[in-house]
């Protein structure tokens, strides 16, 4: 059986993201991974989108503040570091897989709940558990500042994350009316939102050969 994702583990991961994203020297005084190219989040969103929903996505998952209390109404004119908008993502990404495993031991009490559909929660979740493991080092490498860690590893930690995803929608394939099909499918696009932002972060240079 699948073990539960730990939400303590996912909170922790959410905290930490937030701590390590802007420029040293800019505002608030936090520090950034620098180098890396900065623009407003509609800026990054247009450059990676190519869909009228993952644009929607993008800007409601980086605008947050311009859409609610407390904001300014310049959010949207902001210059932030790209890895800003990765971390954002990212803890967006974690959050929602967060509210699934909720919505899942929620389910998984339910008499009505076939056996075999109740598996294939279990099944699921194996691969969301996966796709935490490599978030949350996303998270956790943008958290630390360490960001030729974090750029030389992102690809491979969103494929991760994306197969986790992916290994829990062909476990659910057989019960599309499962309330956990839709969330997967949202919760993948979260994923996918992160990789796209990703594209942003220039590749790190190789390290010149030492002189013989």
């Amino acid at each position: 059986m699948a073990k539960a994702i730990g939400s303590l583990a996912i909170a922790v991961v959410t905290l930490l993201v937030g701590l390590c994203l802007v420029d040293g020297h800019g505002t608030g005084g936090e520090t950034r991974c620098a180098p890396v190219p900065s623009m407003t989040a509609e800026q990054a969103c247009n450059a990676v989108c190519g869909t009228a929903h993952m644009l929607k996505l993008c800007l409601r998952t980086l605008l947050p503040l311009a859409r609610g209390a407390g904001g300014t109404g310049g959010e949207h004119r902001r210059r932030e570091a790209v890895t800003h908008y990765v971390g954002v993502a990212a803890r967006g990404a974690l959050d929602a897989y967060a509210a699934t495993a909720a919505a899942k031991r929620e389910m998984q009490y339910s008499g009505a709940l076939p056996s075999d559909e109740r598996t294939a929660h279990e099944r699921c979740m194996a691969g969301y558990d996966l796709a935490v493991r490599f978030m949350g080092r996303v998270a956790d490498d943008l958290a630390s500042c360490d960001c030729e860690t974090a750029v030389a590893r992102l690809k491979d930690d969103y494929d991760g994350s994306l197969a986790g995803m992916d290994a829990c929608r062909r476990k659910l394939f057989g019960y599309p009316a499962s309330p956990l099909y839709d969330r997967n499918l949202a919760d993948r696009n979260m994923t996918m939102l992160v990789g796209l932002l990703s594209n942003l972060v220039p590749t790190p240079s190789p390290s010149p050969s030492p002189e013989i």
